[in-house]
C-alpha cells in the first residue's frame, strides 16, 4: 500500500521551493501569481499534501498542538508553557498560505472550468477546505474569501461565515465529482491513490466534522445549521467514510529528506534533544491504564530508566504545584524526559502516518449526531462501539482484548465507574482531575473515546477539547507570558495569536478581526465554536 507514497522522493524539489518561500516577507504571502508557468495538477496536489502534513504534523505539532491536546508533555519552551515566540508565530501563520494552499489554489485557478479537469479541481477544493478548516480553528477570523488574490491587505472573514462557506464548498465539491470522469494518477494522489469515491466520502465526512464542531448552543455555535448539515450528510450515509480503507491519511518516507518531523526530532536526534523530547502525558496514562486499555501498549512504551522502570508513566505539564498545594516528595521533581514513557513505535517511525480524517472519528461524529437525534442509520451506542472497535482493530489488537475493554464499566455504553478503593488510579498525581466516568453520561463517553482513538492527531484533539469541555485535564502551573493572570496557572490555550507582522502589513483588517473575536488577541480568548473553559473546583478562581 505504501508504494504509492513514493511520491515523497520526486516531490522534494517542490517541497524545498515551498519551504524557502516560507521565509519571505509577508508581503509575498498574498502575491497574485497571475499566470505563472502552469504546473501539472498531478504535481501540485502532492505538493499540497506533503506540505500540509509537514505543517500540521511538524514543529507546530511538537511544540504546541500535541501539548495542548494533552497527549504528550515536553520540557520547557514558551509554546509549551502557553505563550508564543514572534518568529514561530509568523511562520505558523505564513506557511499554510504559501506552501499548503497555493498549490491547490493554482489547480483551481489554472484548470477550473475545463471539463477535462473537473474532478481534479473538485479534489483540490476539498483539500483546500481541509486546510482552511484547521486554520479557522487555530486563530478564529482569518483571510479566506480574498486570500491568495494578490492583495497584501486581504480582508478577514468572520469565523462563523468561514464555517458556513466551508460546508457549502464541501457539499458542492462532493457533488461535482463525476465517478466516470477524470482522476489523478495513483502515484499523484498520496491520500487516496486517485479514488474518486473516497474523495467524495472524505468531503462529506469533513462536512459532518464541521457541523458537529459548531453544534454547541448559541452563542458558542449554531445548532440549527449544524443539525441541518449533519442530517443532510447522514441522509446519504453511504457517501461518508464507512471503513478503515476509506480513512483519509498519508505517510511520510524513509529517507532523511522525507521522514516525519517527529521521528527526526524524537528518535534520530534524540540525544541532542534529550531535554525537550515529546513523552507520553500523565493525562493519557490516566485515561487508559485504569480502564485496562489495550491501546496503551501501542501508544506508549514502559519507562526504561528512573523510578518506574517497566511501567507506563506519564509526565505532567510541569512539576510546579498550584498555590496552597505542597508535596515534599514530589515524584516528578528532577526527572528527565527519558524517565517517562516514550511514544510508541507506530507513531515514532520515519514513515509514520498523518491522518486527515479517520474511520473511527467518523463513527464518533455519527454517534454524537445520533445522540442528538440528528439522523444516522444506527443508534448512538452502535456507532460508539463501532468507533472503539475500529480504533483497536487498526492496531491488530485481538478481539478478546477488544471485548474485554468494551465490557469495562465506564467504557460500556451508559455505565459509570465504581472507584471504591481505587479512586487514585483515575486521578492526576496531585488529585485535582479524574478520568473516571462517575455518572451516566454517554456524551462524555463518546468524547473520551474519540480523544483516545485520535492519538497523535493532536490538532483534532485540541479542537475536541475546546469544543466539548467535558474531559478533565490539569492546567499549566508554570505558564509563560501573561496567560496565568493573577491565579498563577493557565488552562489549555483557546487559540494562537495573530503575528506581529500582520499588525504592520494589514493593520486595519486584523484590527477588524479583533472585533469578531469578542476578546483580546490572547491565547485564552475563546473562539466562536468553543465552550467557555471549565474551571477546576480545587483551584483558586
Amino acid at each position: 500500500m505504501k508504494s504509492r507514497y513514493n511520491f515523497l522522493v520526486i516531490m522534494l524539489a517542490f517541497f524545498s521551493i515551498g519551504t524557502s518561500s516560507c521565509k519571505k516577507n509577508l508581503a509575498e504571502l498574498n502575491v497574485n501569481p497571475n499566470r505563472p508557468e502552469v504546473v501539472d495538477p498531478e504535481y501540485l496536489l502532492n505538493t499540497a499534501i506533503l506540505n500540509t502534513m509537514n505543517y500540521y504534523g511538524g514543529d507546530m505539532r511538537r511544540r504546541a498542538l500535541s501539548h495542548y491536546s494533552n497527549y504528550v508533555s515536553v520540557g520547557g519552551g514558551q509554546y509549551e508553557r502557553y505563550w508564543q515566540i514572534a518568529a514561530s508565530t509568523t511562520d505558523y501563520w505564513r506557511i499554510p498560505y504559501v506552501t499548503c494552499l497555493q498549490p491547490v489554489h493554482q489547480i483551481q485557478l489554472n484548470f477550473g472550468g475545463q471539463p477535462a479537469y473537473n474532478n481534479r479541481v473538485a479534489i483540490a477544493k476539498i483539500l483546500e477546505c481541509y486546510i482552511y478548516s484547521n486554520m479557522v480553528a487555530i486563530w478564529g477570523s482569518i483571510p479566506r474569501s480574498q486570500a491568495l488574490n494578490g492583495d497584501n491587505h486581504a480582508a478577514y472573514d468572520k469565523e462563523e461565515d468561514i464555517y458556513y462557506s466551508l460546508m457549502n464548498d464541501l457539499k458542492a465539491a462532493a457533488a461535482a465529482i463525476n465517478l466516470s470522469g477524470d482522476t489523478y494518477k495513483a502515484t499523484s494522489d498520496a491520500i487516496y491513490a486517485g479514488s474518486l469515491i473516497k474523495w467524495k466520502k472524505f468531503a462529506n465526512t469533513l462536512r459532518l466534522r464541521l457541523a458537529m464542531r459548531i453544534s454547541n448552543p448559541a452563542p458558542n455555535g449554531n445548532p440549527t445549521v449544524a443539525k441541518q448539515v449533519a442530517s443532510e450528510v447522514l441522509a446519504d450515509e453511504a457517501n461518508t467514510i464507512l471503513n478503515q480503507g476509506e480513512t483519509a491519511r498519508s505517510f511520510w518516507g524513509t529517507t532523511s529528506q522525507t521522514w516525519s518531523f517527529f521521528y527526526n526530532y524524537n528518535v534520530f536526534n534524540a540525544t541532542s534533544n534529550a531535554t525537550s523530547l515529546n513523552v507520553v502525558s500523565e493525562s493519557l496514562v490516566q485515561h487508559m491504564l485504569p480502564y485496562n486499555d489495550p491501546r496503551l501498549k501501542i501508544y506508549a512504551k514502559p519507562a526504561t530508566q528512573g523510578p518506574n522502570v517497566g511501567k507506563y508513566w506519564g509526565q505532567p505539564k510541569t512539576t510546579s504545584l498550584p498555590t496552597g498545594f505542597s508535596m515534599p516528595n514530589n515524584p516528578h521533581a528532577n526527572r528527565a524526559q527519558l524517565d517517562y514513557s516514550q511514544v510508541g513505535d507506530y507513531f515514532a517511525k520515519p514513515d509514520a502516518e498523518y491522518v486527515f480524517l479517520s474511520y473511527e472519528e467518523a463513527c464518533f461524529l455519527k454517534a454524537e449526531a445520533a445522540l442528538k437525534g440528528w439522523g444516522g442509520s444506527k443508534t448512538a451506542d452502535l456507532y460508539y462501539v463501532e468507533g472503539i472497535t475500529a480504533s483497536m482493530t487498526k492496531y491488530n489488537l485481538p478481539q478478546t482484548e477488544i471485548n474485554a475493554y468494551l465490557a469495562q464499566p465506564g467504557v460500556k455504553w451508559n455505565t459509570k465507574v465504581d472507584t471504591t478503593g481505587r479512586g487514585s488510579q483515575f486521578t492526576d498525581y496531585i488529585g485535582i482531575t479524574t478520568s473516571a466516568i462517575l455518572t451516566f453520561d454517554p456524551f462524555r463517553q463518546i468524547v473520551m473515546q474519540e480523544w483516545l482513538a485520535g492519538f497523535y492527531n493532536a490538532f483534532d484533539a485540541w479542537t475536541l477539547i475546546r469544543r466539548t469541555q467535558v474531559l478533565e485535564f490539569p492546567p499549566h502551573f508554570n505558564p509563560d507570558g501573561s496567560e496565568g493572570g493573577t491565579v498563577g496557572y493557565a488552562y489549555v490555550p483557546q487559540r494562537l495569536l495573530y503575528p506581529d507582522i500582520e499588525y504592520n502589513v494589514n493593520k486595519d483588517e486584523v484590527t477588524k478581526a479583533l472585533t469578531y473575536l469578542n476578546g483580546p488577541d490572547a491565547m485564552k480568548t475563546k473562539l466562536w465554536f468553543a465552550l467557555p473553559t471549565k474551571r477546576n473546583p480545587y483551584l483558586p478562581q
